[in-house]
């Protein structure tokens, strides 16, 4: 809502029935919004936090309702969800359990709107909700993220199973067959797939969608990750989450807490990244004043004046201070000690207030002050013994809103008796008549009516029974999780046996070693990285405990590798480290020690950043494994290397690699990192070695089909960066080849795309046909969650993208806030990204100085003190590349120079082939130009050696090379036929923006001719061409330099025909 007034009350049920309206939660308007909302709502248990939401929804309700046509539509699509605490661990159990039941609550919605209105129920409200849910079905089937038969499909099957007859409807008004199969998934998948459902949902939407969750100081580490996410993306619209938490359990420390901050800090713009979403907002909710307890407890007493109930409201307050629900308990407890009754002679509530009935309440209030819980276990003693059980076990459980009544019959059922189904339904339906629980109609399922609640019933159990009662329900769950709907019951089961001090006499601590390491691979798959940590900790204990350490050596040497592997992906390196020392110790072959050796690796250069030393760690390993590698290679070692590969290949080209049976050699694992570390540190020799090690190994043993296409691409970028474009293109293309058997394989297919893709085909084709593969492999990598390489991809794309002299606008700024947005804490990346949307807004916007970075965007200045060492070097290689661009477009010649002064300390190499493209095209283009004009050597030479890297390329057949080429010649030589075939080359590969640049420079050369007729026809060009690429503020600065333009006609022939054109005498009009 625009604007609240929030008053808090309950509804309060006596044991007459008496029932006192809540005060509501006014709203003085409400607008409908199209942007993303967050609120967090503070307060203490029992302050009627959960009451608030229901009344703003209600009301909401009520006015859109009443504005409407139909009172039987439905306005406005809400969900909520409730993180549960857990008491037999440290982490909550399954992830994403509120985030579950919310995603539950709108597929039923949707799914029952369908059912319900799909006999030829014409009526308005009907036609609303078929409308609604066909146009969520038919955005689903549209989605190539999560449309029937996709992996995203597939994820959110298995992740939130409560969503398949939501899905499945999807598939069959799509036709498709459902996907039964689950895949794996990271965290990233689920995230992505998530916000894209959610999108679908709110773009069909008349009203903003409702999302509440509560007591997410209990919320889990992926459900926060998760909500980090959701809560700060652009991308979702027509939206409102309402976020509640207990306020004194959220410490500083919490990382509830940091969300917030992060989420705030985001959405208001404060943290250099977007700045488009409204600031988050916090809501304080506070216990009622003694005015409010008093008018309360007369609403329900039936007591007109609250003076008349003044000594009975002191005595409540001072025990509850103000806490609704605690009022609730303290005036239900004195219903039951028959201090506060119904007088039926007087036909009205009544209450003995004297000396002893005072010091009684005093005392019952004091108790419940101190612990309410034990004024709720009185209240379950009342009950049958049934229902006393059946509370129980679900608190010990922890069970979820998803529940099967046949999961609670078989943990009801004991040797002694057997209930059956109807008779548990009877039983939960008798606890939801005593107030115990609470039937949600939205799910179909039976919720703890408070946590008190659930806590009074975890505590009820005597202390010598909790035991073999915990033991019970452990091997119920582990016996009833079939598949991902019973997924939480490994969760659960696992927690309890993990707190039990002793296993059964039927489970080892083998065994619970074994079945803490299969419920962390499952942790892994939902994105829970901190709970499948904790686990394989565990499964260690259980092997250190019963004397099996290394004993047990497959499942001690499985526990530890994949110890290694959680300490890394957590950033814990000491921890990963000390866990490496035990298992080369401890391991009996090289073979088990080379996951260790392989991530002692990647925490090493995670750490330093210095891919050097990573590349000299990793040349010593290869070498422990016989490999002979010198680290400082010669000349003549060299040449002795490559006749060994040459035999090695029988005279054959690389094309036979195609051929070679696949094998499982996990030591190309080791090759593939080494190589990509000898490659950032560019040291070429290096990779080249090990690169001939590698293919001659597989030569022998056959090639591992998911590290070796990456190594042949790694290896093609060396040789493309050498100059051996031809042979590169040979080992791109088999890269790619062999990429295509591993097309399931997500993380490894994308990641030997984007390398290829970058670094090798983009040399020979044309930027705007590569572009295309990049940007898919940034989001196959985004699903795999491998950020800094999806990054990566987006990076070049962007680069082919201006390359390539794609149209500038607003889409592509947008596209550039969304990877913003993504970069996260990524620090260099973002300051890239923001960088190349200044370079877009420098060219479409008008400002005083078009060639400085110092914008709405990027501010070069400022961000480039944020980074040190390589990070900053390379930054202020990229903006001084690009500058140098707006520099020669917008002819700043004080500029170029100044930039050309940077970059010329710089290589003259790069693996990614379009950003070398940018900064040699323009380096080559403003040197030669400059040189001319002052006669500078240094800049002459500089522009010769940018001249001969595009004459290679041009050789070997390059459609981006050439029109480079031909323009930096007609720069060196100015005359008429070479500007001709400059500009007539870029019109052939479409290059609009060097067509535009080249017309500009021609017609410079045209007015030192004194042809000014035919040099005002290259001006008017190349304005047209300007404003179709987008550089807007180039074509304003053209038109305030020469008149006539703004007179100006498009040209009815197209630029490439330019040379015929100005030929013939055939004018612009003006």
């Amino acid at each position: 809502a625009s604007t609240t007034k929030i008053r808090v009350n309950e509804k309060c049920n006596l044991v007459e029935g008496e029932e006192k309206d809540a005060p509501t939660v006014e709203i003085e308007s409400y607008d409908p919004f199209e942007d993303s909302r967050v609120v967090f709502l503070s307060g203490y248990s029992g302050v009627g936090k959960s009451a608030v939401v229901k009344e703003f929804v209600k009301q909401i309700e009520m006015k859109l309702n009443c504005s409407s046509s139909d009172d039987d539509a439905s306005p406005i699509l809400h969900a909520s969800g409730k993180y549960t605490e857990q008491s037999s661990t440290v982490l909550p159990t399954a992830p994403f359990s509120a985030i579950a039941q919310v995603l539950e609550s709108l597929a039923i919605d949707l799914s029952t709107r369908n059912v319900n209105n799909g006999g030829g129920n014409n009526t308005s409200s009907s036609s609303h909700d078929d409308d609604m849910c066909w146009k969520v079905c038919s955005r689903i089937g549209q989605s190539k993220l999560i449309g029937p038969g996709t992996k995203g499909n597939r994820i959110l099957r298995t992740t939130f199973p409560a969503l398949k007859p939501l899905l499945d409807i999807c598939n069959d008004v799509h036709h498709e067959e459902s996907c039964r199969s689950a895949v794996p998934s990271s965290m990233n998948a689920i995230k992505e797939c998530t916000r894209e459902i959610l999108s679908v949902i709110c773009d069909t939407l008349d009203y903003p969608l409702i999302i509440f969750i509560d007591d997410l100081q209990w919320g889990d580490e992926a459900s926060i990750n998760m909500l980090s996410f959701l809560l700060s993306s652009t991308q979702l619209r027509k939206i409102m989450y309402i976020c509640a938490y207990r306020s004194n359990e959220v410490h500083a420390d919490h990382s509830f807490k940091s969300l917030m901050e992060n989420v705030t800090k985001t959405r208001s713009g404060n943290d250099g990244r977007m700045s488009s979403l409204k600031t988050a907002e916090t809501i304080y909710l506070f216990s009622l004043s003694p005015e409010d307890i008093a008018s309360f407890i007369a609403g329900c007493v039936k007591k007109e004046d609250i003076d008349d109930v003044a000594e009975l409201a002191e005595v409540v307050y001072q025990t509850t201070m103000g806490n609704i629900y605690f009022v609730k308990q303290a005036l239900e407890e004195l219903v039951r000690k028959n201090i506060l009754f119904y007088d039926v002679m007087c036909f009205e509530w009544t209450w003995v207030v004297s000396k002893l009935d005072k010091l009684a309440i005093t005392s019952m209030s004091n108790s419940m002050s101190h612990d309410v819980v034990e004024t709720m276990k009185g209240e379950i003693r009342d009950l049958s013994v049934d229902v006393q059980n059946l509370l129980v076990i679900m608190a010990l459980a922890c069970i979820p809103n998803t529940l099967d009544v046949s999961i609670l019959k078989a943990l009801m059922d004991n040797n002694e008796v057997s209930f059956q189904e109807s008779t548990i339904r009877d039983l939960l339906k008798e606890a939801s008549d005593e107030g115990m629980l609470l039937f949600s109609v939205e799910s179909g399922n039976h919720v703890f009516a408070h946590d008190m609640i659930r806590q009074a019933s975890q505590e009820f159990v005597a202390e010598k029974d909790r035991g073999d009662l915990l033991l019970h329900i452990s091997n119920v769950l582990l016996n009833q999780a079939w598949g991902p709907e019973t997924e939480w019951c490994r969760y659960v089961a696992m927690d309890i046996r993990n707190s039990l001090d002793a296993p059964d006499n039927e489970t080892t601590r083998g065994d619970l070693a074994k079945l803490n390491l299969a419920v962390a691979k499952l942790a892994r798959e939902r994105g829970s990285l901190g709970k499948e940590n904790e686990l394989l900790q565990k499964g260690l204990e259980c092997l250190e405990s019963s004397g099996m350490m290394w004993k047990d050596y497959r499942l001690t040497h499985e526990l530890y590798n994949a110890v290694i592997v959680s300490f890394h992906s957590l950033g814990s390196y000491n921890e990963a480290n000390i866990a490496i020392g035990e298992v080369l110790k401890r391991a009996r072959s090289l073979e088990d020690k080379l996951t260790a050796f392989l991530y002692h690796i990647l925490c090493q250069c995670d750490q330093t950043r210095d891919y050097s030393i990573a590349t000299e760690e990793g040349v010593r390993i290869l070498n422990i494994y016989g490999y002979g590698i010198p680290s400082s290679p010669t000349k003549i070692y060299m040449m002795k290397e490559e006749v060994k590969l040459k035999m090695a290949l029988r005279k054959c080209s690389y094309s036979c690699l195609n051929d070679l049976q696949v094998t499982n050699e996990p030591i190309f694992s080791l090759f593939g990192h080494v190589m990509k570390y000898a490659l950032f540190s560019s040291k070429e020799r290096l990779l080249r070695i090990i690169a001939w090690k590698a293919i001659q190994f597989a030569l022998k043993k056959g090639v591992d089909s998911r590290y070796f296409p990456r190594i042949l691409a790694i290896f093609g970028t060396s040789l493309a960066k050498q100059g051996k474009a031809k042979t590169a293109h040979e080992v791109g293309n088999i890269a790619l080849a062999l990429s295509e058997k591993i097309c399931d394989d997500t993380k490894m297919y994308s990641l030997t795309k984007m390398m290829a893709y970058s670094g090798i085909m983009c040399q020979l084709h044309s930027f705007r046909s590569v572009s295309y593969n990049l940007l898919q492999c940034y989001k196959d990598l985004k699903l795999s969650s491998n950020v800094e390489p999806a990054l990566g991809s987006m990076l070049n794309y962007f680069h082919a993208l201006f390359a390539g002299g794609l149209e500038l606008g607003p889409v592509l700024e947008s596209k550039l806030r969304v990877v913003e947005e993504y970069c996260q804490d990524r620090t260099s990346f973002l300051i890239t990204f923001q960088m190349l949307r200044q370079f877009a807004l420098n060219l479409r916007k008008r400002t005083e100085k078009p060639t400085k970075f110092q914008g709405e965007a990027f501010h070069e200045e400022e961000n480039l003190d944020r980074l040190t060492g390589e990070g900053r070097s390379m930054a202020l290689r990229d903006s001084s590349s690009y500058r140098l661009q707006l520099a020669f477009i917008f002819w700043d010649e004080e500029c170029m120079v100044e930039m050309l002064q940077i970059l010329i300390h710089y290589p003259l190499t790069d693996q990614s082939v379009a950003r070398l493209h940018n900064r040699l095209c323009f380096m080559g283009l403003a040197a030669i130009a400059l040189g001319r004009k002052r006669r500078s050597r240094s800049f002459h030479k500089l522009g010769q050696n940018c001249l001969s890297y595009f004459a290679h390329l041009a050789k070997h057949g390059s459609v981006n090379a050439r029109p480079v080429y031909l323009f930096m010649l007609a720069m060196k030589r100015p005359s008429r036929e070479a500007f001709k075939k400059a500009i007539d080359a870029c019109a052939e590969s479409n290059l609009e923006h060097l067509e535009a640049m080249a017309n500009e420079r021609y017609a410079a050369f045209l007015n030192e001719e004194n042809d000014i007729v035919l040099a005002n026809d290259c001006i008017a060009l190349a304005y047209w061409q300007y404003r179709d690429w987008g550089a807007d503020a180039k074509a304003l600065e053209l038109s305030k330099s020469y008149e006539f333009l703004k007179h100006s006609k498009r040209q009815n022939a197209r630029s490439f025909t330019v040379s015929n054109t100005l030929s013939s005498n055939c004018r612009t009009s003006w």
